[in-house]
């Protein structure tokens, strides 16, 4: 709050009667009680109580001019005093004010540190489920590639290795087929010998050549054969 400040007068420093409430006339009749008092003591004696009337005169003038002038400084005073009081309060406010908004970022960090690390844990889940996928489809893959091997193995040979199951399947395959041939071979083979061997029994005539492929060098070659296939 504003002090006002009133201009000074000379009726405030003195209104030029003895009676007068100027500053100078109220100190002046103070000093003069106190000169008289002392006079009447025979403490100041009569031609120095001129002087010293005089120089307490002039001491009261200055004093008074000085507490007239002071009054308003110090009213100024005050009221700087009470503005930089003002100011402090509004300092405080404003730290007090800073520390709340600085707890409040701290809260939020610490609230968006939560959700950054949630981030990170969403982060590392999904590349852990990235990597099993991964590793789920180079297996689909693998898989997928056996499979292929295999239904290719039933129809050709190639990349096949004869020691796996499909080979030694394969093996087994052809030596049955190779075996049902012999056989059908061997049957035959038997059956046309019994036809010649009825035929030779009631016709003296009938004859082992290279026609009906009884004679000696063609057993001879079918007997290597057989033998050949058995491996002896």
């Amino acid at each position: 709050m504003a002090v006002p400040i009133t201009p000074i007068t000379l009726n405030d420093l003195t209104l030029a009667t003895l009676d007068g409430t100027g500053v100078f006339d109220v100190l002046m009749r103070a000093n003069k009680a106190h000169l008289e008092s002392e006079f009447l003591k025979n403490r100041i004696k009569g031609p120095e109580y001129a002087t010293v009337y005089l120089g307490s005169m002039e001491a009261v003038l200055n004093a008074s001019v000085q507490f007239l002038l002071q009054k308003d400084k110090n009213a100024l005073e005050a009221e700087l005093l009470e503005q930089q009081v003002l100011v402090a309060k509004a300092e405080v406010l404003k730290a007090n004010a800073q520390v709340l908004q600085i707890e409040a970022q701290t809260r939020n960090l610490a609230a968006e540190l939560l959700v950054l690390q949630a981030q990170k844990c969403k982060l590392d889940a999904e590349f852990d489920l990235l990597k099993s996928t991964n590793l789920k489809t180079a297996e689909e893959i693998a898989l997928l590639a056996w499979k292929t091997t295999t239904e290719k193995a039933q129809t050709t040979a190639l990349g096949v290795d004869d020691n796996s199951v499909i080979g030694k399947q394969k093996s087994l395959y052809t030596a049955q087929t190779d075996g049902f041939k012999r056989d059908a071979e061997q049957k035959a083979a038997d059956l046309m010998t019994k036809t010649w061997m009825t035929r030779r029994t009631t016709d003296e005539g009938t004859v082992a050549d290279s026609t009906n492929m009884l004679n000696d060098a063609a057993v001879g070659r079918a007997v290597n054969k057989l033998l050949s296939g058995v491996g002896a």
